[in-house]
């Protein structure tokens, strides 16, 4: 692979972690609002296929970016490649330095330290926190006849 193969991969592998930070994002909000309206209310069983459900949709979005992290450590080797041949420009030297000067790791941790936040606050949204809903029900009286 060249540099600007290499590079172009790079940025195309940021924008597909930002969209998956907003599948996360789309995913927790529809479950918190579940969790208002129907789940906070429901038997404890329902409860546990909610959160089992929810943290199976999750688990299977942080295995896609595992594996994107695998593939985003091989192209960074192969630009460490490139600059130990002496072949690198400065689009590439820019790269590297993210990964020198630890911004990548900071990213990856940050995204792991929210996700395991992220489980234990749902836990603690679907089987400890006492739901009360937002909407309070109105019966519509009848006029009495005059």
């Amino acid at each position: 692979m060249t540099e600007g193969e290499v590079v172009e991969q790079l940025v195309e592998y940021m924008s597909i972690v930002i969209a998956g930070i907003a599948l996360i994002f789309s995913v927790v909000s529809a479950y918190i609002v579940a969790l208002n309206y129907f789940v906070g209310d429901a038997l404890f069983v329902a409860r546990v296929g909610a959160f089992a459900f929810v943290g199976m949709i999750l688990a299977l979005l942080m295995v896609v970016m595992l594996g994107a992290e695998q593939t985003h450590a091989g192209l960074i080797a192969r630009l460490f490649e490139l600059e130990a041949a002496g072949q690198i420009t400065a689009a590439g030297r820019g790269v590297l330095e993210n990964a020198r000067e630890g911004i990548d790791g900071l990213t990856r941790n940050l995204l792991w330290g929210g996700m395991i936040s992220l489980y234990a606050v749902l836990a603690y949204m679907t089987f400890l926190h006492r739901w009360k809903p937002d909407v309070v029900n109105v019966a519509l009286l009848k006029k009495a006849p005059e």
